[in-house]
């Protein structure tokens, strides 16, 4: 139990309390007892004023010291007498309780000092007193008393019994509030580690949740916010591996079967156009593939790759070096784009702004309806635009707000290059590397047109 939070807590609130208790009740008793003895002696003097206001009274009238011993002892209610010079009692009053002690005391005074002290012996407690009475520097007696104290040392005793049980009662009050506590507080660690183990196991699990507003609180708001992510990040994961499966069991099929055609008939008895049209998907579909594994890579190094050159440079000259590029490639003399490019020079990572645009481009031209493309760039409210615009073909609602997601697309494409080259990952990358460094890209279709824009942040070299 000392190793658990719980038992280290309940064991150090335990012994706070009892070293606590320990140290009120020894104070208390020392207080209550010197109150006793301090209130004895307070009433010795007093009887020892009122004695020697007898005594002196009785030498006035010349009378013998001993006719002084039953005013004394009305006022004592217990033993009184007086000793000569050689410390032998002469007369005495009342019940003697221990001859030792007046014995002793008298030879410690040797006639000169005033001397109380406090006994208990046999279950019974009595001080024993001397005062050597003086009369005109002539030694007249020592004036010995002897008086039992058990009834009220036993009552201080008695209340001093009643303070410890109290404060064992509130000791033991107080272990069990402590303990009440430190359990209601562990509880939801407790739930915490339930919830750790049983998913780790892979267990569906439900959110903790714990009203109070303290650390524990934000531990679980914390633990929470981390499980979903990781459950959410493993979803993702899965649906993209699910969705990259999907995607390459396509193209393989395609090429299994017709390498299955020419395995087991013989070619030169194949009609011509026939091994012309298999051929060529058998590239198309290899193309795909590679197009495939390429975007894939560059989504999985733009999730690790953290060490990126940051540079000046001209986006306009970006934009229009991509776009001369597609030209050359794609070879399509209707294709119409339109620029409105303000001259903007960037800090920034060159390759991922020219990665994005390429990546936005290429899916405009491969989805637009028409050849006509619109891009923009310009400055506003201390940020640089950059928008693309195309007549879009119908998309359908599943997909309309999930374009950034992985493996995303609509084949409804009229030729077959365009089908094979469509990857699913252009827009997810385009988004991922937006994220990455720190710019916005969204997208809305207005009708049957569909826009995007990237917003970038001025940055200082």
């Amino acid at each position: 139990m000392d190793k658990t939070l719980k038992g280290k807590l309940l064991k150090g609130s335990m012994v706070s309390v009892l070293v606590i208790n320990i140290i009120f009740t020894v104070f208390i008793s020392i207080y209550l007892n010197n109150s006793f003895k301090n209130s004895i002696i307070q009433e010795m003097n007093n009887i020892k004023i009122a004695a020697l206001s007898i005594v002196n009274q009785n030498e006035i009238m010349e009378e013998p010291i001993w006719k002084s011993l039953s005013p004394i002892n009305e006022i004592i209610q217990d033993y009184v007498g007086f000793s000569n010079e050689n410390r032998k009692i002469n007369q005495s009053v009342g019940k003697l309780i221990n001859d030792k002690e007046i014995y002793n005391i008298l030879t410690e005074s040797n006639n000169i000092k005033s001397i109380i002290k406090f006994k208990y012996i046999n279950n019974s407690y009595f001080i024993t007193y001397n005062y050597p009475i003086y009369i005109k520097d002539a030694f007249i007696a020592n004036l010995v008393i002897q008086k039992d104290y058990s009834y009220k040392y036993r009552e201080m005793i008695k209340t001093v019994l009643i303070i410890i049980l109290g404060q064992a009662f509130v000791v033991i009050a107080l272990i069990l509030t402590i303990s009440l506590i430190i359990n209601k507080s562990i509880k939801p660690l407790n739930d915490l580690k339930t919830s750790m183990k049983e998913f780790k196991l892979g267990q569906e699990i439900e959110d903790i949740e714990i009203n109070s507003k303290d650390e524990i609180s934000d531990l679980a708001k914390t633990y929470n916010l981390m499980k979903n992510k990781l459950i959410s990040q493993d979803k993702v994961l899965r649906e993209f591996f699910n969705n990259a499966t999907h995607e390459l069991k396509t193209p393989i099929t395609s090429i299994s079967l017709y390498s299955q055609i020419f395995r087991d008939n013989n070619i030169k008895e194949m009609d011509d156009d026939f091994i012309s049209r298999a051929s060529s998907r058998i590239v198309l579909e290899c193309e795909k593939i590679k197009n495939l594994v390429e975007k894939m890579l560059e989504a999985s190094r733009g999730k690790i790759n953290k060490n990126k050159f940051k540079s000046t440079f001209s986006i306009k000259e970006i934009i229009e070096e991509v776009e001369e590029d597609f030209e050359l490639r794609i070879n399509n003399k209707n294709l119409d784009i339109k620029n409105e490019l303000e001259e903007i020079n960037y800090y920034g990572v060159f390759e991922d702004l020219e990665q994005i645009f390429m990546n936005l481009l290429d899916n405009s031209i491969k989805y637009a309806s028409s050849e006509k493309i619109e891009i923009k760039l310009f400055e506003e409210d201390d940020n640089i635009k950059l928008t693309i615009k195309n007549e879009v073909l119908n998309i359908p609602e599943e997909i309309k707000d999930r374009l950034f997601e992985p493996f995303i697309k609509h084949n409804s494409f009229i030729n077959i290059s365009k089908e094979v080259s469509s990857s699913g990952l252009g827009l997810y990358l385009c988004n991922e590397l937006a994220k990455e460094n720190n710019w916005n890209l969204s997208y809305e279709i207005i009708e049957e047109y569909i826009k995007f824009e990237l917003i970038l942040k001025k940055e200082l070299p």
